[in-house]
């Protein structure tokens, strides 16, 4: 458990985890209102429907915006599913964790990775609705910042990011780390999630397996995006099977790509994604589900979640 769980709600419930938020907008949502303002819209819970975040790539990667429902095919366990709302995710609220491997490996890292992550709370947190959370982890998982939507709260306790805790264990417990956080920290919120891991990708004294920390982002619905820092070490593999479950993305920091370059890329994503959600067909609570999206022209590739655990 994280040295700081009793500052969390360790009972908060996981009822809310395979939800889908359902826009019920004004007529003429979409286009501009003759008012010159945006429309409001009001966001309900429909736990019955699973939510997909999509981002479509073109051939050379970019990600492409401008399409319709009608541009998306989907499909559980092989089976075609009707897409039933769609919306720009950027029109969604933001939870967000920021997520910081502090072990040995580590340590040269840590002052450009604070330097460098300055504007990344700012970037990403436009509405007021917008969340986010502050974690670095080694043999233990400590909250810096909790679950807030204050950016200077959470720059604050970036600049205190530290290796200097007496990790005299060695360990790094990753899988630990993204399941404590699913579970406590993003799992009952609504709107797009994300967790951007700043590691080597190695773990060494996690209790959690990789397919049960697999398991925990998929039911609350959190696309992992993995930063890779290494010299050589670590396990890639690793942050590639996180991120390619979870419809996140793998990025390696280093001559070629800096951590700022980085988070505007995944800024990108955030912008440029679609909301997609269909009512799937009944199931056995807990069971996996294999979901396939895909748009009709096959020039396009689809970055999304792979899968889902029925409730």
């Amino acid at each position: 458990m994280p040295q700081r769980a009793s500052t969390v709600n360790l009972l908060r419930s996981l009822s809310n985890i395979l939800v889908l938020l359902v826009a019920a907008v004004t007529p003429g949502y979409g286009q501009d209102p003759p008012s010159g303002q945006r429309p409001i819209t009001t966001l309900k819970i429909e736990s019955k429907l699973v939510a997909v975040t999509a981002i479509a790539r073109g051939e050379s990667g970019q990600a492409i915006s401008g399409l319709t429902r009608q541009d998306f095919l989907l499909k559980q366990d092989g089976k075609a599913q009707a897409i039933i709302y769609f919306s720009p995710s950027s029109d969604l609220p933001l939870t967000l964790a920021l997520m910081v491997d502090t072990s040995g490996s580590q340590r040269d890292f840590i002052p450009d990775q604070i330097a460098d992550s300055a504007g990344f709370f700012p970037a990403l947190m436009t509405k007021p609705q917008d969340r986010a959370v502050l974690v670095q982890f080694d043999s233990e998982i400590l909250e810096l910042a909790e679950l807030t939507n204050s950016v200077p709260t959470l720059e604050e306790a970036l600049s205190k990011l530290s290796d200097k805790r007496g990790d005299l264990a060695g360990g790094t417990r990753l899988y630990d780390a993204i399941s404590t956080v699913s579970h406590l920290e993003l799992g009952d919120q609504l709107g797009r999630r994300a967790m951007v891991i700043l590691t080597d990708g190695g773990d060494f004294g996690s209790e959690t397996k990789i397919g049960a920390a697999i398991a925990e982002a998929q039911r609350a619905d959190i696309m992992i995006y993995s930063v890779y820092y290494s010299r050589g070490g670590g396990n890639k593999g690793a942050l590639e099977r996180l991120s390619n479950a979870t419809g996140g993305r793998v990025f390696t920091v280093g001559p070629t790509m800096s951590l700022k370059q980085v988070y505007a890329a995944i800024n990108d994503d955030m912008r440029l994604a679609y909301e997609l959600g269909y009512r799937p067909p009944e199931s056995h609570p807990n069971k996996f589900h294999k979901i396939e999206l895909s748009t009709i022209d096959k020039k396009l590739t689809i970055q999304a979640r792979k899968g889902y655990f029925s409730k």
